[in-house]
């Protein structure tokens, strides 16, 4: 009776070590964090709306166009 969790036969592995003779310990801590990495990666959908920068608290700090100091230099 085959167990759900079994690789499929011709399946790629998940992990392959090319160098190096690790420990068991080693390899199933690397497993772990590596599966830990994955599962705790975003997964949610992106947001590919525009940017509502209505309100942000940076505009209080420009200066009021149309006022006469609307054109000073603000380099200094």
């Amino acid at each position: 009776m085959p167990s759900d969790t079994a690789p499929a036969a011709g399946a790629a592995p998940f992990l392959r070590i090319v160098r190096g003779n690790p420990t068991d310990e080693e390899v199933a801590a690397l497993v772990t964090v590596v599966a830990a990495a994955a599962s705790s990666a975003g997964g949610g959908p992106a947001d590919t709306g525009p940017r509502n920068d209505w309100g942000r608290p940076e505009d209080r700090l420009r200066p009021a166009w149309g006022a006469p100091t609307s054109f000073t230099n603000l380099r200094w």
